[in-house]
């Protein structure tokens, strides 16, 4: 019985180191500064999400943009892109926040297309 409960033990710490293991090797990658820098910039409002993708438009402010349907502010704003997001980017966004996207390619497409490298909230 002796030998099965540290048998149980050991399991159960092996579990949870590898587990944190996994946990600092994913905040490391999401966060680490050496990753390559974008190209880049574009600002503007969030004017459509979905759960991987956000449309960002330049020159419009968020009270334009909450009056104009998705495809009016593609024709009132000056530049539109549909960026990929990670699921820890969107969890921070909302629908017309203003935000300053970092890339390194945009696809040549109406709207363009390519994906977020860095992702700042501008209207904090």
């Amino acid at each position: 019985m002796k030998g099965r409960s540290t048998v149980a033990i050991m399991l159960v710490l092996m579990i949870i180191a590898i587990g944190a293991i996994f946990y600092f090797i994913m905040q490391f990658y999401e966060k680490n500064p050496t990753q390559s820098k974008p190209t880049g910039y574009m600002t503007g409002i969030i004017v459509d999400m979905n759960n991987t993708s956000i449309l960002v438009v330049d020159d419009l402010t968020a009270e334009e943009a909450e009056k104009l349907s998705v495809e009016e502010a593609i024709d009132n704003g000056k530049d539109a892109t549909w960026f990929t997001i990670t699921m820890a980017q969107r969890d921070m966004l909302e629908l017309y926040d203003q935000v300053k996207v970092g890339y390194d390619a945009l696809a040549e497409s109406y709207p363009m297309q390519g994906t977020a490298k860095t992702l700042e909230k501008l209207n904090e």
